[in-house]
């Protein structure tokens, strides 16, 4: 898949709003968001974004990549002030036939088996687009953690 192409709709500033919850049960909480999507190195897109956990704030990084081929899944790279600490986070997936970039990763989660998670790119529809974040607990139906909604 050719990412560059892919992300074309995505690229330059947003404003939005993040919505962020831990568990299935639990209450969003908002917070102001932004975000920039470019084209780096030529072959590769990146999505720096910020947002806040209550007054502390936060930033992200996703850096994304294309396949050799257009039948090749997409790999990216993601960093999280909050989410992911001092650690990387790999990903791969495919683009869906609703256009929907959806990328799966893993963690560890000591004791027991790693965890998994997923990032999904919606792209911009009009004057919007979207990015989702989703848990995967061993076991139960994954759910969605984060919810990015962004506007010109």
């Amino acid at each position: 898949m050719d990412i560059v192409k892919y992300m074309t709709p995505f690229l330059g500033t947003w404003q939005g709003q993040n919505r962020l919850r831990l568990m299935p049960t639990d209450e969003y909480k908002g917070s102001a968001a932004t975000a920039t999507v470019k084209v780096t190195a030529a072959h590769f897109a990146s999505v720096a974004y910020t947002w806040s956990d209550g007054e502390n704030p936060q930033e992200g990084l996703l850096l994304l990549a294309g396949g050799a081929s257009d039948a090749d899944p997409a790999t990216a790279v993601w960093a999280d002030s909050w989410h992911t600490g001092k650690a990387l986070m790999q990903f791969s997936g495919p683009v869906g036939a609703d256009g929907v970039l959806r990328l799966n990763g893993s963690y560890p989660a000591p004791p027991g088996p790693d965890w998994g998670s997923q990032i999904h790119l919606h792209p911009a529809d009009g004057p919007g687009g979207r990015i989702t974040m989703h848990n995967l607990v061993p076991g139960e139906d994954p759910y969605q953690v984060v919810e990015l909604e962004l506007h010109r």
